[in-house]
């Protein structure tokens, strides 16, 4: 059985949802498969447009395919005077919806067989083609707890921890603390507001302006673990 990475995020409102997709889909490889489950109003869909957008796709191209089954995103091209990325971008995302499905065998109706393997798969209602999805298909759960908030849990190949925008995934929403201002998980300076409140902190270690509880003792030099 291949092992698993999880994750649970406590989104307290939308723009928190939205925070996490666009998390999420920088950890989106091409050939990656997502299964969203959760409950009829959950917003597995609104997930998917927050995804797809944080990947290039304009927003308003995303619906639910309820009815055609199976829609197509192109992602744009990333600009080609910019650096290019350290890891390969897919250039699609396949948005399935199986509510409509009876069984692992009609998904090939999707067009599911003509997937060459390296797009990005979102599928909705998952569980009722579960037989059809490879092992290594990641899950994403999400579960209402209030009228805007969502607990989203995500299950995927233990792999996808080794990627560097996990560490981005992981964390949370903080406060600085030099400035004491809100700092959300997508700050690029996390955990402070900015790259200035960063060297303050720094100057503060320097200067003798923290100090620790105790005495440093030799264990605390010891970097054998």
């Amino acid at each position: 059985m291949t092992e698993r990475w999880n994750i649970t995020k406590e989104a307290n409102n939308l723009d928190a949802t939205a925070s996490v997709a666009r998390r999420l889909a920088r950890l989106l490889r091409p050939g990656d498969i997502v299964r969203l489950s959760g409950p009829l109003g959950a917003g597995k869909t609104t997930l998917v447009r927050h995804l797809a957008s944080a990947l290039g796709v304009e927003p308003g191209l995303v619906s639910s395919p309820t009815y055609v089954l199976m829609n197509e995103y192109p992602i744009p091209a990333s600009d080609q005077s910019a650096e290019p990325p350290a890891e390969p971008r897919a250039s699609v995302i396949v948005h399935i919806d199986a509510y409509r499905l009876g069984s692992a065998e009609d998904l090939e109706s999707t067009g599911w067989d003509t997937l060459k393997g390296d797009e990005i798969v979102l599928i909705e209602w998952a569980e009722r083609v579960e037989e059809a999805l490879p092992e290594e298909a990641a899950r994403v759960t999400i579960t209402p707890t209030g009228e805007r908030s969502r607990r989203i849990e995500i299950d995927a190949p233990a792999s996808w921890g080794d990627r560097p925008e996990a560490a981005v995934l992981i964390r949370d929403d903080t406060v600085c603390p030099v400035t004491g201002r809100p700092v959300s998980a997508e700050t690029p300076s996390w955990p402070f507001a900015d790259e200035q409140a960063r060297m303050v902190d720094l100057h503060r270690w320097f200067s003798g302006g923290y100090s620790v509880s105790r005495p440093i003792e030799e264990r605390d030099l010891d970097l054998s673990d």
